[in-house]
Order: C-alpha cells, then structure tokens, then sequence
C-alpha cells in the first residue's frame, strides 16, 4: 500500500509540473540583426526581450540595460530599437521617443498568416512555416507548437506556438530567439514607465518627425550622445552657421539609421 502511495504522489508532482510548466508566464530573448542603412551591408545586432503575463498580455523591449555574457555593447552605448510594445488581447501599443517626445499610439495586431503545413526543425523545435506582410515589408516566420505562447517579439502575434525566428523576405531584419526561461521577480512590467509617454495618432508621429527633417536647425533639441552627455541647441532665429551645422549634424545621424523597421509610417528614434 505504501508503494502504491509513493507512486501516486509522484505522479500528482509530475502532473503538476507539466501544468504549471504551461501555465506559467516566460521571457523569450531574441537576437536582432538589421542593416540600419538603406542598400548598405552594414549588419548591426542587438538583443531584445519578449516577457509575457499572460496569453494575451505581453511587452517587448531592448536590453541593453542588461550587462552580461549575451549582452556584449558597451556600458553606455544608445540602441537603436529603442522601442517597447505591449500587447493586450488583439491590439498593441508601440512606445518610442523623438527629440523628447515620449509618444505612444495603439495599432490592432495583425495576424492575417498563411501557414504551411510543412515541418521541419529549428533549434532542437519542430517548426512551421507561416507568412505575413507588415509594416510594408514582408516576413516568414518559424514557430513551435509545442511552445503555447501566441505572443511574439515586435508586432508578431496570433501563432498557435512560440515564434523562434522571424525575418523579413528583403533581408533587412531578423528576430531570432536565443533563450527562453520561465519568468524572474526582474519583470520589465515593475519598471517601465508608460506615464511618462503621450498617447498620439501613429500618423501624427510620422508627420512630425518628417517636418523635424525638413529644417532640424529651425528647430530646439537636445542630443545624447552614447557616453551619457547632452547638449541643448536652441534656435537663434537666424540662419547662421550654428543653424547649418545643426542642420548637416542631424541630417548626418538619421543617415546612419534611414531603414527602419516600420516603411509604411516612417518612425525613428532620436
């Protein structure tokens, strides 16, 4: 009878692990690589992480702020996926910063995929193969159905399974999960600061970031270069040589980063 006790006990832990093994909130770090510059062959790579509440609440962020073997820029360094995403249910809102505009504007997720039936293995997963346009740019993703998270990095979303990798058909960008572990008490959740941010019309962003290109030196910003310093440049009113260097200053930075990753609505970050 004892026996027959000790092996029903170890069958209730072994049931229960599975459950909670499925139920449970994960982080998923994924590799970025991009080419930051149209038509160049610059390959940049940073790391960003997907953490999910629950199976329809998520964020994604950079993170950078995290020091440690995976993580190998500098202390210091600024990003250039300097975005967050949430997403809630069937909808997500896309956080981002333009010469001190914290902005943020909600979009409904796209999850219009077609999937092919045909199998194969990525990473020690059995995967799928599905496709999808977003953001003027179209993306095959490889996902795994025995991962039950439907959320995944960027504006991805709506898979029957974890999405292990995804990239874009032209080449430019790439989302590749390295780890996938079961949450810590180190939530992004507990820090990010969505009060601070604005809640605006996406095109709203994209207009004024384009009439700032036009004439960035007619215009007051502050710059933060990736020591951490910050210089204010105010407008004097008058086209003088502080207005045209202002001018060809930021001109020559948003040149080293003119691809980005949305093309239907031209967003940046500065």
């Amino acid at each position: 009878m004892k026996k027959k006790i000790n092996y029903l006990l170890f069958f209730i832990f072994l049931f229960s692990g599975i459950f909670f093994g499925f139920s449970q909130n994960y982080q998923v770090l994924y590799k970025v690589s991009f080419h930051p510059q149209k038509d160049k062959t610059d390959l940049k790579t940073e790391y960003m992480r997907l953490e999910t509440l629950s199976e329809s609440k998520s964020i994604f962020y950079n993170y950078i702020n995290k020091k440690d073997s995976i993580n190998s820029k500098k202390e210091g360094q600024t990003p250039y996926l300097r975005f967050t995403v949430i997403r809630e249910n069937n909808s997500c809102k896309y956080y981002g910063n333009f010469n001190d505009l914290y902005f943020v504007f909600n979009e409904a997720l796209k999850t219009d995929w077609t999937i092919n039936n045909k199998t194969s293995e990525f990473n020690g997963y059995k995967v799928q193969e599905a496709k999808i346009e977003l953001d003027g740019r179209q993306w095959t993703a490889l996902f795994a159905p025995e991962v039950p998270i439907t959320s995944g990095p960027y504006k991805f979303s709506g898979l029957p399974g974890l999405i292990l990798k995804v990239y874009s058909e032209d080449g430019d960008y790439s989302f590749e999960m390295v780890e996938l572990t079961g949450h810590t008490s180190e939530s992004y959740f507990h820090s990010f600061q969505a009060g601070k941010y604005t809640a605006v019309k996406k095109k709203k962003v994209e207009k004024f970031i384009s009439n700032f290109l036009k004439e960035p030196g007619a215009r007051n910003f502050t710059l933060h270069n990736s020591y951490g310093d910050q210089f204010d440049y105010s407008f004097s009113g008058q086209k003088d040589g502080s207005y045209k260097d202002m001018n060809d200053y930021v001109k020559g930075v948003f040149e080293k980063y003119n691809n980005p990753i949305d093309r239907k609505t031209y967003i940046l970050i500065f």
